[in-house]
This record gives structure tokens, sequence and C-alpha cells, in this order.
């Protein structure tokens, strides 16, 4: 308001009192022009100069507005707070961007299959469990008895021994170098346990001019041995036409002189025991090998080991 303006409804003699500031326009809506300044005095400096002093200390209400900058006088009025007026003849803003900037879309499964998970399978039988759980434990228990009492006791193995080999009624025929004669031989079995017999399940014995050719082989009956026993085993084998390699020929060809190795083995089914507890059965081999037979007489037909009694190899 103009310094020489007052209100009609308050009038300025009233002490302390203060008229409320006229209302702003909306917001969004260009505010009223503000009513034009009267017509500038005759000169700058008088219209410029300070306003007389108001009644009662309202000097600061009715102080003149400050000066314009630039020509913008009425900039400072008819402007809603805090944003300013739109200028009349802008237009709308513009709508903003559908898409303003790119971004990925994640493609997740549907959530149906969460919603709907596989259910667990059904538990065992309980006796079943309790059933396998119980042979598991009889087979633990069991095997670590029998590994104790193994540790106890300690079986040793047998010793074998070949005490007499003999060959008889020999008969070579150099035509088809084929052999006929009859091997007669003796072993000497010694148990070395102190707690524990020997069993010996199906012995099968053979003689042979190769290790790995046999030339007779006959079966034994079976046998037993206690703790510290010694059992002496005799038995023939029969040679009825058996091919005869050139190597193992040599002494039949030249008339019996010199010496013939033989193969003197024992096959059986070892088995220990003790009161009621027994071991597994297991296969033992006895190996008498590279017996030398001397031959004897002008004819050669016959021969025997002569020399103390041979340590066999045995394998259990």
């Amino acid at each position: 308001m103009h310094p020489s303006s007052s209100s009609s409804s308050h009038p300025p003699d009233h002490p302390g009192f203060k008229s409320p500031p006229p209302p702003g326009p909306a917001m969004g809506y260009p505010a009223n022009p503000p009513p034009p300044p009267p017509p500038p005095p005759a000169s700058n400096a008088a219209y410029f100069a300070a306003p007389p002093p108001a009644a009662n200390g309202n000097a600061a209400y009715f102080a003149a507005p400050p000066p314009a900058v630039n020509g913008n006088a009425g900039a400072a009025f008819g402007v809603a707070y805090p944003y300013p007026a739109p200028p009349s003849h802008s237009h709308p803003p513009p709508p903003p961007p559908q898409h303003p900037y790119h971004h990925h879309h994640h493609h997740y499964p549907p959530h149906h299959h969460y919603n709907h998970p596989y259910p667990p399978p059904p538990p065992p039988p309980t006796c079943l469990r309790r059933l396998l759980g119980l042979l598991v434990a009889a087979f633990l228990l069991l095997g670590a008895a029998t590994f104790i009492v193994w540790l106890l006791l300690r079986p040793r193995v047998p010793a074998f021994s070949l005490s007499s080999l003999s060959l008889s009624r020999v008969a070579y025929s150099a035509a088809n170098s084929s052999l006929s004669a009859s091997f007669d031989a003796s072993l000497l079995a010694a148990n070395p346990n102190s707690k524990l017999s020997v069993t010996y399940f199906s012995p099968l014995a053979s003689v042979s001019l190769a290790p790995s050719s046999p030339i007779a082989v006959t079966s034994l009956p079976p046998f037993s041995q206690g703790p510290r026993n010694s059992t002496t085993l005799t038995f023939r084998l029969e040679v009825d036409g058996a091919y005869v390699g050139p190597d193992e020929a040599v002494p039949l060809k030249s008339g019996g002189v010199g010496t013939m190795e033989v193969h003197v083995r024992l096959a059986a089914v070892a088995v220990f025991d003790r009161g009621g507890w027994r071991t597994r059965r297991r296969v033992m081999r006895v190996m008498c090998d590279g017996v030398p037979l001397t031959f004897r007489g002008k004819n050669a037909t016959e021969a025997a080991f002569s020399g103390p009694a041979r340590r066999c190899d045995v394998v259990l």
C-alpha cells in the first residue's frame, strides 16, 4: 500500500493493533495485478523521500515498499508463496516420458511351483529298521569276538617235511616220450599249536617232473592232529603212460644215469578248533619242490631220495 492510504475498518489510532496481511492468491493461479502506483511528484527526490511519521508507532507498517530493481517493481507483489505465477503465454508442461530409462525384465518361475512342494517319502517300517540294526550289530559283535579269540590263541601254520621218496617199476618209451612208474612218498606233518587242533579235509597229493604239469594225482583220507602232535602220511602215486617233456626225459633216455628232480605237493582244507570255537575253512598248500632222485641199478628201473628230511613250503 502507498504511504498515503489508510484502512477504514481498522483505524491506526488503536495502540498495538496490526491489520492482517491481505490474502494471497490460490496455488497455481496468477495473482491479481497490483494497483498502479500514483504518479511520481515533480522531482524524484520528493518521491523517494521518507514518509511522514505515523501515529501510534505504525510507521513500519505504512512504510513505502523497497525500490524496484531493473524496473521489476511489481514482481514482489501479487505472487503466491512459494511458487511464482506462470506467465500468461506459457504452455502446459509436457507429459513425463513413458520409458525414462531402459531396464531389464527378470523372468522368474511362476509362484505356483513353490506353493506345492513334493511330499516327503514315507519312512521305512520301524520293524524292518530294527531288524536291520540287530543284524548289523550281531555281525559286528561276532567279527569282534572272532578277532579277539584269534589274537588270544594265535594259530600257527603246521609244518611239513618230506622224509622219503622212491621211484620203482620205471618204464619209459622213447617213441612217444611216455613214462609209467610208481612213486612212494612219506610226509611228516607237525602241529606246533599248544591250544588248537587241526583237521585236514579232502587232502590231495600229486607228483610231477615239472612244477606245473603233474603226472600222477591221488586222494588221501581226512585226518586230524591234536596240539603238539606229529603225523606221518604215506601214500603211493601211480603213473600210467604220462607224457614227459624232452628236458625232464634226459635222465631216462641216458639209461638211468644221474639224477632226476621230482616235485611232490599236497593240498587240503585246514580248520583250527578249540572246544566249540572254530576258524573258517582255509585252503592249505604244501610244496616239496626240487627233490633229487638218484637212479640205481643197471637197467634204471629204480630211484630213491637219499638224505635227511627235506623241509616243505606251506601256504595257508
